[in-house]
């Protein structure tokens, strides 16, 4: 009769969070911070780096991180998500208050 052995290191190995996936939520958390700070203060010139850069570097730290294998990918899709947001929000923004612009009465 054999005992069979329940290996921990495995079920602790696929529930870790991947660092490209950890670092892309938190370059999105980041920079949707910055916008609404930006927003709520009322500030003219809205800095790039919140607004394209860090999206644009957490979406493709997500993409990396989805290709992992036995890895959570939990905080991949959430970088994902909430950079796609940041970067359509901001081209609706710039497009629609480029068109509702009515230069000649």
């Amino acid at each position: 009769m054999e005992l069979e052995m329940n290996n921990k290191n495995k079920e602790k190995q696929s529930k870790l969070q991947t660092i490209s996936g950890f670092l892309s939520f938190l370059f999105a958390l980041i920079a949707l911070a910055g916008v609404n700070i930006t927003l709520l203060m009322d500030i003219d010139d809205f800095p790039k780096l919140f607004l394209v850069d860090m999206p644009i570097v957490g979406f493709f730290l997500g993409l990396f991180g989805l290709i992992t294998s036995k890895r959570s990918r939990l905080h991949a899709f959430w970088g994902i998500g909430i950079s796609l947001f940041i970067l359509v929000f901001t081209f609706l923004m710039i497009g629609l208050s480029w068109v509702g612009i009515n230069p000649k009465p």
